[in-house]
């Protein structure tokens, strides 16, 4: 009997497709899209920042921001117009709002994990890192005492994680499963197409090294005055981060929305 939550395999060649997916949601809502991501972005900037407490309220927002973000990109691609009542329904339906909530506290606890391990291993490493005179890092002492034992345990740790929630909040919210539920079928959805994933991320990765070329090109020309950055680099970076977010809902429903 085949479970009717499982995600898609899908074939490697289905990364360029949501590549050209996400920029085709772009190209046809840019600044709604923008403002979607900015809002995103400013509230988990705002909430990282609380003294103390600020990646736990950071991690529970994660799941209504990318389920924003995902509703949004869909709705662009179907020709509507994104609009901020679609992060309203997700607070006002209880069940989806609980679940979201449960899937923020697993991505909470995967960050604390993820910090402590990581305090923990590469404290000796950062211990021998050193100042210059102007009170700033010493690169040679850094490049030198890399602590490269607590960033593969890491690693070893947020990757699962990360695969565990990053569909989590649309399985949630599209498909009302619990977030128990959304976890799992997050997590084994990654897993079973980790090669299309892994073009994307291929992909994006060229995107951005061909924004960094651009913007010190841009930098060289015009100079580096704040104008410049202010005016030209730091929108660029937006829309090219809002291009990166894009892509979330082509991944989530090529995997799931068509699974019956």
């Amino acid at each position: 009997m085949t479970d009717s939550n499982t995600s898609r395999r899908l074939p490697a060649a289905s990364g360029w497709r949501w590549f050209r997916d996400a920029a085709t949601a772009v190209s046809r809502k840019p600044f709604n899209l923008l403002a979607v991501t900015l809002f995103y972005l400013l509230v988990m900037g705002f909430l990282s920042a609380i003294p103390y407490a600020g990646l736990v309220f950071a991690a529970l927002f994660m799941p209504y921001g990318t389920a924003f973000i995902g509703r949004s990109t869909r709705t662009a691609l179907e020709g509507g117009t994104p609009r901020f009542a679609a992060f309203k329904e997700l607070w006002t339906d209880p069940v989806v709002r609980q679940n979201l909530l449960r899937v923020g506290f697993v991505y909470g606890f995967v960050l604390i994990t993820v910090n402590a391990l990581y305090g923990l291993l590469a404290a000796d490493s950062i211990a021998l890192w050193k100042l210059d005179a102007n009170n700033r890092l010493d690169w040679a002492s850094v490049q030198a005492n890399i602590p490269w034992d607590a960033i593969i345990a890491v690693c070893v740790v947020y990757i699962p994680g990360l695969m565990a929630v990053w569909f989590a909040p649309l399985l949630a919210s599209e498909k009302r499963m619990s977030w128990g539920k959304a976890v799992f079928y997050s997590f084994f959805g990654c897993l079973r197409n980790i090669l299309p994933v892994i073009i994307l991320i291929a992909l994006v990765l060229a995107v951005i090294i061909a924004f960094g070329l651009l913007a010190s090109t841009l930098i060289a020309a015009m100079g580096s005055s704040d104008a410049v950055v202010t005016f030209i680099v730091m929108p660029l970076g937006f829309l090219l981060l809002t291009f990166i977010y894009a892509a979330y809902w082509p991944m989530y429903a090529s995997l799931f929305e068509d699974v019956r």
